[in-house]
């Protein structure tokens, strides 16, 4: 037999939006740079194929495999990514590879490109140049959602090349690193604006998902016990009922009033009131289960639907809450009020309204008998 849904009447945690930005930026980062393994690796073998003949042929294979040793590592990273779909906690500690394996394949790059590059050549050295321009400002556009994390791919590809043009004699290759650096300075500027761009983007998306979220939460939320406000209730009642009913399980409700309320309000004042209702939505919440849909549906009553409970189970349910309540003193200033309750239980009906109707009659039926007692509907109950 299937288990029921386990809606939760209570708010939930708020999110962190500062981690929700965080996990969207990672997310467009897997998204974006996965097409940038095979045009790296294809770019070395351009590469590769253009300096061949004119560099040592040992030192471009062993780039290149190294390079392809760096870029199935990479890969390993990202199919773990797309088969697991981490979320949350998973998703931030497969960021650390993410990062690692970038950082090391850049550097294989910067580094090897280097190493290949003709020292006797100025063509061939103005050739590896442009691919490791071309290269470097792919990294800023690619992992732009990362500002520190592209400038790193950045330098890491393109520096050493840069630093070693610089130790060269020839005016050449002092132009080449002389536009190399001023390009790179263009680039950490446009990393930055990008980066600040995407945060804001991602930050408002989130902000604006949370605030609505609230707003969703506070409409379907009484205000002051914290449970589900009757619309709500009703709404979840409904889809609760036509679950049990499609899987033909069993299913209870409860209707409770507190006892002498008004003597309360009239005695002591609104604000005891309120702390008696408030209190008394702690207890219930804690003494149901988590299948199990509460409401307050009106001044002092409230309403529970029980799931997958036969209406022996469901009675049992209403003695513990009614006992519980019975014998939590609730603290008002310097009084200790004793509150009861009267709860009617009813079952057997795939049909809200006329579940509630009966638990309600018998919760009349309840208060006429005495007060502070559970009664289960039978026919020929009259409110």
């Amino acid at each position: 037999m299937q288990a029921a849904p386990t809606p939760t009447p209570d708010a939930g945690p708020v999110p962190d939006v500062e981690l929700l930005v965080r996990e969207d930026k990672l997310k467009l980062l897997f998204r974006q740079s996965f097409p940038a393994l095979f045009i790296s690796f294809a770019t070395a073998l351009l590469l590769s194929w253009m300096l061949w003949g004119h560099a040592s042929d040992v030192a471009i294979l062993a780039w290149l495999a190294v390079l392809a040793v760096s870029t199935l590592g990479r890969l390993a990273v990202f199919l773990v990514y797309f088969r697991t779909k981490p979320a949350g906690v998973d998703l931030l500690k497969l960021e650390r590879r993410y990062v690692f394996s970038l950082m090391v394949s850049s550097l294989i790059w910067g580094f090897g490109a280097l190493l290949v590059m003709p020292a006797n050549s100025l063509v061939h050295q103005a050739i590896t140049l442009f691919i490791l321009v071309g290269m470097a400002g792919g990294a800023i556009s690619m992992y732009s959602a990362r500002y520190l994390m592209a400038i790193g791919a950045m330098t890491s590809v393109l520096l050493p090349s840069t630093i070693w043009l610089y130790t060269q004699p020839g005016k050449e290759q002092l132009g080449m690193a002389l536009g190399a650096t001023l390009f790179m300075a263009v680039l950490v500027r446009a990393a930055k604006v990008l980066a600040n761009a995407l945060q804001e983007n991602f930050q408002l998306s989130r902000e604006l998902h949370a605030a609505h979220a609230a707003a969703d939460q506070q409409a379907k939320t009484d205000a002051l016990t914290g449970i589900n406000n009757r619309r709500a209730f009703l709404d979840h009642g409904e889809q609760l009922i036509r679950y049990c009913e499609r899987h033909e399980l069993a299913l209870s409700a409860m209707v409770m009033d507190l006892d002498h309320f008004k003597s309360i309000n009239d005695s002591l004042g609104h604000l005891a009131g309120d702390t008696v209702l408030r209190q008394v939505g702690e207890i219930i919440l804690t003494t149901l289960r988590r299948s199990d849909v509460c409401g307050r549906i009106g001044g002092e009553e409230f309403a529970v639907i029980l799931p997958h409970t036969s209406e022996n189970a469901a009675l049992g349910i209403a003695e513990k809450l009614r006992r519980t309540i019975a014998e939590t003193p609730i603290v008002c200033g310097e009084r200790r009020l004793e509150i009861t309750i009267s709860i009617g239980v009813a079952s057997g009906a795939y049909d809200l309204g006329a579940l509630l109707a009966f638990a309600d009659k018998a919760m009349y039926r309840a208060k006429a008998q005495g007060r502070n007692q559970v009664v289960r509907y039978e026919d020929g109950f009259v409110a």
